[in-house]
């Protein structure tokens, strides 16, 4: 989708200048679907060695925008993810680890290339944080606490203005997760991965 919006771009005639502009003061509330994506996954495991492996998930999210001019905006995005780790190629075979849910703040400075036109295609980069706030081990496996971290992240993306208010959005992120730790009962674990999350919904301005 967010390819398709950024083609508009060439496609879709330039409006007046102001007729669907996102102005300076203005907020832009977007409600989306997110599907994330772990790529570059390093891991170690002592004793039992094998490697960690994160599944892909699909979930709602949301973010808010405030336009520091028609070009430049501040993103905020707050919430909980949930993330699974599954354990393959053990000296036990594979197995199950447990959820983390987490909660997650990113924050990014984002450039708006066309602000008066109805499709905005944007740039941004930022940081993000994530901490522990909850943890579901699978059946058998001992209780474990896992680190914060924080974090690098770039994002594109999209909004095009369907009408009054109303925007539909899309956007691709890129987070470079630092390495970070699972500990629990007579195990450890260190982990690295970049993480991919690509988002689509509407859009609220007010």
């Amino acid at each position: 989708m967010l390819f398709c919006l950024l083609l508009l771009t060439v496609l879709t005639p330039t409006a007046p200048a102001g007729a669907n502009a996102l102005h300076q003061g203005d907020w832009l509330l977007r409600g989306m679907v997110i599907g994330s994506q772990a790529a570059q996954v390093h891991s170690t495991i002592s004793t039992i060695g094998g490697a960690v492996e994160i599944d892909s998930r699909i979930q709602p999210g949301a973010d808010i925008s405030y336009f520091l001019s028609e070009r430049w905006a501040l993103e905020f995005t707050g919430g909980i993810s949930r993330a699974y780790y599954r354990v393959r190629d053990s000296l036990i075979g594979d197995f199950d680890v447990g959820r983390v849910d987490s909660d997650s703040v990113m924050l990014s400075l984002q450039y708006h290339f066309l602000p008066w036109g109805a499709l905005t295609p944007y740039l941004g980069a930022g940081l993000y944080h994530a901490r522990e706030h909850s943890v579901e081990p699978a059946a058998g496996i001992p209780d474990f606490t896992v680190e914060p971290v924080t974090g690098p992240l770039v994002v594109a993306g999209a909004d095009y203005h369907l009408g009054g208010a109303w925007f539909a959005s899309a956007n691709l992120r890129y987070l470079k997760v630092p390495t970070y730790r699972f500990e629990g009962d007579g195990f450890s674990s260190e982990l690295r991965a970049s993480i991919w999350t690509l988002g689509a919904g509407l859009g609220y301005r007010f």
